[in-house]
């Protein structure tokens, strides 16, 4: 771990050639290297901001960007507009080398990012800016601006699992049936308004017109005809401003958790709906709960579903476990990270474990 990293800290900018005979400079940088020392700041140091566009004139964001630029840090921003437009920025970014690609955004800007980084070892970071951010406040990554970039900063990137719907990717919840209807439904002005309640207030209103869906379901020793009001299939936690939908998910684990609420009545269904939202579902009747590392469901009538936010509808439904696949900065001390480290996730063929913050500080170095 050590012997790559002080062969980059020691590099002065004349030497980034030899220090990199065999590697791409800014991938060494992206994996191994601090940007920042007691030396002073290397002169790869790159991070490609991928801001939606809802937070470009916010002046907290141009003020962070100066504070960026002032230490050193090469900084390029890149604003959405249209769908799609960060996970074509985030594959650009990735493309010339940069140290880390950061979604500025809400739980939908990550997955794009996300997408756009798929195939590739650059480190995602996080700047939390959404409504319900639900992926950021379940590892611990601060809301507040300055310290989410410190932490992108300061950490060492780390392994984590990410997971898959009709090969698109997604990092924390897919849900279909009632779950998604609701996501769906939650208007952007009853987001702004009200926050992450606002998905809580859509779902109870869905419940008084229950529509089961009936599906095929098929998985590693499960294979099950069934009419279903909801599911849930997690690599992380929580959806829908906080709920902890598939509680027992880990993005360390190589697993999807799946939830599937069978039909019930809407009393039922009710009081069902109260409990998962302090995640005390799993275990209850007309709940079946399950892992895979694959899971199909086929149905007749088109679903709607959902990947971290974002809608799709289809018939058919493919989710596959894609583990250690994603690198991203995380608090060191959170739940996750650690679970990470333990775990020791590294890609096939890797001689180096992946080490390094973009910062080191300096009493870190003298301890």
């Amino acid at each position: 771990m050590l012997r790559w990293m002080f062969s980059i800290v020691k590099c002065t900018e004349g030497e980034l050639a030899q220090c990199s005979t065999s590697f791409h400079v800014g991938r060494i940088l992206a994996l191994t290297g601090p940007v920042m020392t007691t030396h002073g700041v290397h002169p790869a140091a790159t991070l490609s901001l991928i801001i939606n566009g809802r937070h470009a004139s916010d002046p907290a964001l141009r003020a962070e960007v100066e504070r960026l630029r002032a230490l050193g840090i090469r900084v390029r921003p890149r604003v959405t507009f249209d769908l799609g437009d960060a996970a074509h920025f985030a594959a650009e970014e990735s493309a010339a080398g940069t140290s880390v690609v950061v979604a500025v955004g809400g739980d939908g800007t990550i997955n794009e990012v996300l997408n756009g980084l798929a195939g590739t070892d650059t480190p995602l970071g996080i700047i939390p800016l959404g409504t319900a951010n639900d992926f950021a406040r379940q590892v611990g990554i601060p809301e507040e601006l300055t310290k989410a970039t410190d932490l992108i900063l300061e950490s060492s990137p780390v392994r984590l699992d990410s997971a898959s719907l009709n090969g698109r990717r997604f990092l924390n919840v897919s849900s279909g049936g009632l779950g998604a209807e609701a996501t769906a439904e939650t208007t952007p002005a009853a987001k702004e308004a009200l926050g992450a309640l606002a998905y809580a207030i859509t779902g109870f209103r869905k419940l008084a017109s229950l529509d089961p869906l009936r599906v095929h379901l098929e998985a590693p020793g499960v294979e099950r005809e069934m009419e279903v009001l909801a599911f849930f299939v997690g690599n992380a936690r929580h959806a829908g401003g906080g709920m902890p939908v598939t509680p027992h998910a880990s993005p360390n684990d190589g697993l999807l958790d799946v939830i599937v609420v069978e039909q019930m009545g809407r009393a039922e269904a009710a009081m069902l709906a109260l409990k998962v939202r302090t995640g005390d579902h799993v275990g209850e009747p007309g709940v079946l709960s399950f892992r895979a590392p694959w899971l199909t469901i086929r149905s007749e009538r088109p679903m709607s579903v959902n990947a971290d936010g974002e809608r799709m509808t289809s018939r058919e439904l493919e989710y596959r476990a894609r583990p250690g696949d994603l690198l991203i900065h995380l608090p060191p001390g959170s739940e996750t990270a650690r679970a990470a480290e333990a775990r020791g996730a590294m890609a096939d063929g890797e001689a180096e474990p992946l080490s390094g913050p973009l910062i080191e500080r300096r009493e870190q170095r003298d301890s």
